[in-house]
This record gives structure tokens, C-alpha cells and sequence, in this order.
């Protein structure tokens, strides 16, 4: 089947050379009228932490997780974002929260804060 699509297409050539040209000019225009469009209606895409991306707590201090935010060819999506959270409140470590958001144009984008459960309490600035 190939060979006799590229016969055809040899056909086309040497019949018709100027729709030939035009057929493959409309082709390149609509590769780059469709690069730029998309280009155009994703520049403002964001997918972003809300708030501070490290977090240091005590044992038995409490945290409100301010999320994250994603905006997809200009629509607000963070209620598609996964949110995987492994944190133990009850014991000191090092702990993260996983967002993760997917779509066509974005395959599995992640982002993470990590929390730091902190068995004493730490002054500002250390």
C-alpha cells in the first residue's frame, strides 16, 4: 500500500505540480497556525504551591494545608489536582504532600511540600 501511495503522490507531482505546492503550503500553515494557537491559549497555564513549599512544625501543632493551583488553557482546574498526603502529626519526621495533576497536554506534572515534624520546638531563623 505504501508503494501505491507513493506512486499517487508522484502522479499528483508531475500532473498537477501547483495544487501540489498549495496542498503541502496549507499543510505547513496549519502546523504553524496550530503551534501558535496553542502556544496563545496555554501561556497563562500554571500549575503552582500555595503558600511556603517547606514546613517545619512541632509534635502536636496543627497545619492547614493551603493547597495548590492549576489553571488549564485559562480554566481553573485545582479540583482535579491528586493530593497524597503521608504526614504523621504524632511522630517527629520528615514528611511531603504529594499534587499531582494530569491532563492532555500534561502528562503526571507533580509538585510536593515538605513538612518537618520537629520533636522540639525550633526558634525563627534556624
Amino acid at each position: 500500500m505504501a508503494k501505491r501511495s507513493k506512486k499517487n503522490i508522484e502522479k499528483v507531482k508531475k500532473k498537477h505540480p501547483f495544487a501540489f505546492i498549495v496542498v503541502i503550503a496549507l499543510f505547513a500553515v496549519g502546523i504553524i497556525g496550530g503551534y501558535f494557537t496553542v502556544k496563545t491559549l496555554t501561556k497563562n497555564d500554571t500549575f503552582e504551591l500555595i503558600g511556603e513549599k517547606y514546613i517545619t512544625l512541632t509534635l502536636g501543632q496543627s497545619y492547614q494545608d493551603e493547597g495548590a493551583k492549576a489553571v488549564f488553557f485559562g480554566r481553573d482546574v485545582s479540583d482535579e489536582i491528586v493530593i497524597e498526603n503521608n504526614i504523621d502529626f504524632s511522630s517527629a519526621g520528615q514528611y511531603y504532600i504529594k499534587y499531582e495533576y494530569s491532563s492532555l497536554l500534561y502528562k503526571n506534572v507533580v509538585k510536593y511540600r515538605y513538612v518537618t515534624i520537629t520533636s522540639e520546638e525550633v526558634a525563627d531563623g534556624e
